[in-house]
């Protein structure tokens, strides 16, 4: 019984050391200049042949923001603190397996952008990639008449994963 009640508060005071002290395990921007309040996402320049992706990912860039509390969005550069831009530079889908009726059964589609996030004030880059790169992987049925819907899905997927990423690096300033 006692082993029992020394165990509880030891867990109990180490749980209050690691989370009384600040730590966190999510970024929130702190490496961040403190005067960087409002953030203008540009619409990405697209250099691939799927459209409208530029304008999925800068939904997903510009959710990202929301959620952390510390930003706003500006509506345009000249009301922001900073701007992010940046390029989708390749969009490629490749066949990972087929159906016995050689149909692809499934596919990964594989997205490369430039991202750029810019202090309006000084000029100076906060942080930029050239080659972020991400992937996802979906399946396929038989029926050809909904392919177009699953790479959809799975485009507004790999958009919001890029998305993610790209604002999990640029708050933890790597």
């Amino acid at each position: 019984m006692m082993k029992n009640i020394v165990k509880v508060t030891v867990v109990f005071f180490l749980c209050v050391v690691l989370f009384g002290c600040g730590y966190s395990f999510i970024s929130r921007g702190e490496s961040i200049d403190h005067h960087i309040q409002k953030v203008y996402v540009q619409t990405f320049d697209n250099k691939t042949v799927q459209a409208g992706i530029e304008n999925d990912v800068r939904t997903a860039l510009i959710n990202q923001f929301l959620q952390n509390s510390r930003f706003k969005i500006a509506s345009g550069p000249e009301s922001a603190d900073a701007t992010v831009s940046g390029k989708i530079v390749n969009l490629h889908t490749s066949t990972l397996s087929h159906l016995k009726n050689n149909l692809a059964a499934e596919e990964r589609v594989t997205i490369t952008m430039e991202v750029v996030f810019q202090d309006n004030l000084s000029g100076k880059i906060i942080w930029s990639a050239r080659e972020l790169t991400d992937s996802v992987d979906y399946t396929l049925t038989e029926d050809i008449n909904l392919l177009p819907a699953a790479r959809k899905q799975s485009l507004m997927k790999l958009a919001d994963d890029m998305a993610e990423k790209a604002f999990n690096l640029m708050m933890s300033g790597f």
